[in-house]
C-alpha cells in the first residue's frame, strides 16, 4: 500500500488545513475492506494523551468518485466500506490554532506541521510509506527534514509513518543554511527576535554540533534542520531523527543567561538525535500511536539529556566554569524546593509521565518529581560516582558512548533493565549499591557527600535572615493568587489553599501581586496574620513562619580538597580553562 497525502491552506484567518490521503493498494490487489484509518493521540518525545482526533472536522471518503461512507470507530479512528476498491480518497479539514512544538499552527505568515496531528495511518499497516504534497503559496520556503521527490521542493517523501511523523514541516520562513562536518544544516526562521545574532548562533551550534559528534563517533544523519519559532506564547522543544522545532520568545537572546539557555535547549534537542531517537527504550519501541507507551527509563533519556546540554556548552567553550557550576547549583536547588522529591522515585516519574508531568495541578509540587529535573541530578552524580570509583578514566560520556555502539547503532532497542549491565560494562564492576536506591529509591539523594568526592562543596543561601509562608503564587494580573501550597509549611498548617488571593500580611497589604514588601523584615519562628479572599469572603488565618529554603544553591571548591579530588575535578570539567 502506499499513501499520498496533500496539504492545502484552505483557510489562513481560521486556521484551517485541508488533508487530503490518498491509499493505494499494491497492483492487482485491493484494499482491505472495510479500510480502517486512525490519528495518532500523541506524539513521541511528549507525553500526554492529546487527542489530535478534536481538531477534525468535516472528514469524508470516496473511492473513483463515488462517496463512501465513513463510520466513527472510536475517537480517533474511523472505518470506511468500499466494496473491494484499490485506491480510496480521505479528506478532512484540521483547525491549527496552537503555536507549539507539539501541535499545529496557520495563519496568513505560515504553516506548522507536526506530523502525528495532521496525517492519518491505515491502523493495519501503519509502517507505509508516503507522499507529502503541499498545495501552499509559492513564495514561501519549505523546510523538513523529509526529502525531496526529485527536485520539487513541494513534493516529500517519507519512507514509514514514524519518518513522516518524525519531521515536522514549516512553510513560510526565513532561510540560513551552514556546514558542519560536511554536512548541510539549516535554520528555517519565523518571527521576530530583534536582538538574535543568527550568525552568531549558527556559529556556536556548529561547535555544540561538533562537541557531540565527537562524542559519539560522527554525524548518523545527512543533514539537519532546525525550525525556529519566535513567540512571546510558546517556549520548548521537540526532538526529531533529523530535526527539532523550536519556539522561544523573541526576548530569548536579549540577555547572556538568555542566550545560554537557548543555547541548551539547542544541544539538548540535538543529543536527544541520539539519546531517544536512535539509542531507543524498549518501551517506545514500536511506536504504538493510539494508547500510551510506558516506560521507567525517561530519567535517562530526558534527565541525561538534561545534564549533558550545559555540560556541551562547557565542553563547546559557550559557557564557563562559574556560569556551568551556577546552572547546576539551580539546578539542585529547584530539586530541593520540591518536596514531591521524596514521595516519587526518578523511574516512577518516568513511568508516570502520561498522567503526572504534562497534567500539573496545585498538588504536582507536592506529590510528584520531574523526571528531567531528579534524572538529571541523578545524572550528574552517576557521572561523579563513575569518575571516582574508575579514577577519572570514566564517566557518563563513556555510558553514553556504550549505549550508542550497544544498541542505536546496531538498531537494538535498550532493555527496561538494561542500564545496570551497561554502567558495569563501563564501570568494570556493578554499580547497582548507587542505581537502585538513586533510580528507584524516594529517599534524599546525597548530593553533597558525592560531590565532596571531586573536591565540591554546596553552600545553600538563604540571603538575609526572614520568614516564609511556604506558597507559590501564580504569576500574572497584578495579584497574589496561591498557586500551591507547600505541604507541611506554615500556609499549609494554616489553612491557607490554593486559590486563596492573599490579601494582607499583618497591617500591611499585599502590592504587585507579590509578596516581598508585606513580608520585609518578618522572621521566622514570629506569628502573623494573613488575610485571604477565598470564594468572595475575606477570611483572617494566624501563621507562625519558618525559614525559607536556600535562594540559591552555590558550588565551590572545598576547603582542604585533595589532590587527587583536584584532579578528578578538572576531568569532570573536561579540564578546560575558565573563560
Amino acid at each position: 500500500m502506499s499513501v499520498r497525502h496533500k496539504v492545502a491552506l484552505t483557510d489562513p484567518h481560521g486556521h484551517l488545513l485541508t488533508v487530503t490521503s490518498t491509499f493505494t493498494a499494491e497492483p492487482g490487489a485491493t484494499l482491505p475492506d472495510p479500510l480502517i484509518v486512525a490519528m495518532p493521540v500523541w506524539t513521541p518525545g511528549s507525553y500526554l494523551v492529546r487527542e489530535y482526533s478534536r481538531c477534525v472536522e468535516g472528514l469524508r471518503a470516496s473511492a473513483a468518485s463515488s462517496e463512501l461512507t465513513a463510520s466513527k470507530l472510536r475517537k480517533n479512528a474511523w472505518s470506511i466500506a468500499h466494496g473491494g476498491a484499490s485506491e480510496v480518497t480521505v479528506g478532512y479539514e484540521l483547525y491549527c490554532n496552537d503555536l507549539s512544538v507539539r501541535t499545529n499552527h496557520v495563519d496568513a505568515s505560515h504553516v506548522f506541521i507536526n506530523g502525528a496531528a495532521t496525517f492519518m495511518f491505515a491502523s493495519h499497516a501503519p509502517s507505509e510509506g508516503a507522499e507529502v504534497h503541499l498545495d501552499l503559496p509559492e513564495e514561501w520556503k519549505v523546510g523538513s527534514a523529509l526529502p525531496r521527490a526529485g527536485t520539487n521542493p513541494r513534493v516529500l517523501v517519507a519512507r514509514d509513518f514514524d519518518h513522516l511523523v518524525d519531521s515536522p514541516i514549516h512553510v513560510g520562513h526565513v532561510e540560513r543554511t551552514f556546514e558542519v562536518l560536511g554536512k548541510r544544516h539549516t535554520f528555517a526562521i519565523w518571527g521576530d527576535a530583534p536582538n538574535a545574532n543568527w550568525d552568531e548562533i549558527a556559529r556556536d551550534t556548529k561547535a555544540i554540533i561538533e562537541t557531540e559528534a565527537a562524542m559519539l563517533g560522527g554525524l548518523p544523519y545527512d543533514d539537519y534542520t532546525f525550525i525556529w519559532l519566535m513567540s512571546p506564547r510558546a517556549r520548548g522543544g521537540l526532538e526529531h531523527e533529523s530535526s527539532t522545532a523550536l519556539t522561544m520568545p523573541p526576548s530569548a537572546f536579549d540577555d547572556r543567561r538568555g542566550y545560554l539557555d537557548a543555547m541548551s535547549l539547542v544541544a539538548h534537542e540535538v543529543l536527544h538525535l541520539w539519546n531517544i531517537k536512535r539509542i531507543r527504550p524498549e518501551g517506545l519501541t514500536p511506536y504504538r500511536y493510539e494508547v500510551e507507551n510506558y516506560t521507567k527509563t525517561l530519567w535517562w533519556f530526558e534527565g541525561a539529556t538534561s545534564y549533558f546540554d550545559w555540560r556541551i556548552l562547557r565542553m563547546a567553550g559557550l559557557c564557563s566554569v562559574d556560569e556551568y557550576l551556577d546552572h547546576l547549583g539551580e539546578e539542585i536547588g529547584r530539586l530541593e524546593d520540591t518536596p514531591g522529591r521524596m514521595l516519587q522515585s526518578a523511574a516512577e516519574a518516568s513511568f508516570d509521565a502520561w498522567i503526572k508531568l504534562y497534567r500539573a495541578d496545585e498538588n504536582t509540587v507536592n506529590s510528584t518529581v520531574s523526571y528531567y529535573l531528579k534524572g538529571e541530578i541523578v545524572c550528574a552524580l552517576l557521572d561523579v560516582e563513575l569518575r571516582t570509583r574508575t579514577g577519572g578514566q570514566r564517566g557518563l560520556d563513556h555510558v553514553l558512548d556504550e549505549l550508542w555502539r550497544a544498541y542505536g547503532r546496531e538498531s537494538r532497542p535498550v532493555p527496561e533493565d538494561g542500564f545496570a549491565a551497561v554502567f558495569e560494562r563501563v564501570a568494570g564492576s556493578s554499580m547497582r549499591d548507587v542505581l537502585d536506591p538513586w533510580v528507584e529509591g524516594r529517599r534524599e539523594l546525597p548530593i553533597d557527600a558525592v560531590f565532596a568526592k571531586i573536591g565540591l562543596a554546596l553552600r545553600r543561601d538563604t540571603g538575609r535572615r526572614r520568614g516564609a509562608l511556604g506558597v507559590r503564587l501564580r504569576s500574572g494580573d497584578g495579584r497574589a493568587i496561591v498557586a500551591s501550597v507547600l505541604r507541611g509549611r506554615p500556609a499549609h498548617r494554616a489553612g491557607i489553599d490554593a486559590g486563596d488571593e492573599i490579601v494582607a500580611i499583618g497591617d500591611r497589604r499585599v502590592e504587585g501581586g507579590k509578596l516581598d514588601s508585606a513580608m520585609a523584615g518578618r522572621l521566622p519562628d514570629t506569628t502573623v496574620d494573613v488575610e485571604v479572599a477565598r470564594d468572595g469572603v475575606m477570611r483572617k488565618m494566624s501563621v507562625t513562619l519558618d525559614a525559607p529554603p536556600a535562594d540559591r544553591v552555590r558550588i565551590t571548591l572545598a576547603e582542604g580538597a585533595t589532590p587527587a579530588q583536584r584532579t578528578l575535578l578538572q576531568g569532570w570539567l573536561r579540564g578546560l580553562p575558565n573563560r
